[in-house]
């Protein structure tokens, strides 16, 4: 998990601004397990950043993701969702609700399989599921 402190120093050795409206986004992302989406994002902090645009979202959010700081998952074929949570591990998303929740996965059993198949390097691992939830239950 980063810190807002993290966030703003790698800001500042990228060159980009520190804003307040950056330093909200986040703020906002800070130890989250819900995984907002961009829009989720914006109309949560638009009532106090009303100049706040969608475009910051998305910069501020690319930022964090080259520092490592998150992921963009790419769950929902609608849409970004972000996760604060950079450690190996997968997700589930309900196909009713959209409710996104992680899944502890053993990344290193994957990658040992992988090299079994002549493959160098690995330095990403996607892993989506996708069902029903127990609360919207099987359609």
């Amino acid at each position: 998990m980063f810190s807002v402190e993290e966030g703003i120093k790698h800001l500042q050795s990228s060159g980009a601004k520190v804003t307040s409206q950056r330093v909200a986004i986040m703020k906002s992302l800070e130890g989250r397990t819900d995984h907002p989406s961009a829009e989720q994002l914006f109309i949560e902090l638009k009532p106090e950043y009303p100049t706040l645009s969608i475009a910051t979202v998305y910069s501020t959010t690319q930022l964090m993701a080259q520092a490592s700081m998150i992921r963009i998952l790419t769950i929902d074929k609608n849409k970004v969702n972000f996760d604060p949570n950079v450690q190996p591990h997968g997700h589930f998303m309900c196909r009713k609700c959209k409710r996104i929740v992680d899944l502890p996965m053993d990344v290193s059993a994957l990658v040992k399989h992988g090299k079994k198949f002549d493959i160098d390097s690995i330095d990403a691992v996607e892993v989506f599921l996708y069902g029903f939830c127990s609360e919207c239950g099987d359609l």
